[in-house]
């Protein structure tokens, strides 16, 4: 079987950012301070905007002040492991669109933006969510009610983006029904 230069280099990218990604899950899995910079910091910036909430810097963590709830945004908050996700799964999509080689160069990068929006998101969701939890629910559910935002939020912003890197797939494409 002979391989050409075309059918390798795809290859490769998937080996790279497959390499790039055991690196960032290392990294999410110890807290770094990189982590906190890298995502916690514009994501609960962007929250804070987002929402109309002052977001302050309290030791590490950042806190969006509500005027009936804070959220304290934690390491465990960044998302760095939907951003390994997010990098796989706009890998993916490139690869299975067919797009040409230098479409990998924005994957890293876009991800990265993806997942800091999309979280950004999640935390105003949950802010808002957690409000009314703890008005409704006894304190047992609070953490449940809370993860339930996030998985929602996250699932929504990959079917998202999936719809948007299907679009003009779905509008080449034509269906023949025969009787």
């Amino acid at each position: 079987m002979r391989v050409s230069v075309t059918q390798s280099g795809p290859r490769l990218v998937g080996i790279g950012l497959a390499l790039a990604l055991v690196c960032i899950a290392w990294a999410a899995t110890a807290s770094l301070p990189v982590n906190r910079m890298a995502f916690c910091a514009p994501a609960a910036h962007l929250a804070g905007l987002l929402s109309g909430t002052p977001c302050v810097k309290d030791g590490d963590d950042f806190r969006l002040l509500g005027s009936d709830l804070d959220l304290t945004v934690v390491p465990a908050c960044a998302a760095v492991d939907y951003y390994c996700l997010m990098t796989g799964f706009l890998s993916l999509l490139i690869s299975w669109r067919g797009l040409r080689m230098h479409a990998h160069l924005f994957v890293l990068p876009a991800a990265w933006i993806l997942t800091i929006v999309i979280n950004a998101l999640r935390l105003v969701a949950c802010w808002h969510t957690d409000r009314f939890a703890q008005n409704l629910l006894p304190s047992m559910l609070w953490p449940v009610a809370h993860m339930a935002v996030g998985v929602v939020t996250f699932l929504t912003g990959l079917t998202f983006i999936f719809w948007l890197m299907t679009l003009k797939t779905r509008k080449d494409t034509t269906y023949e029904y025969t009787t």
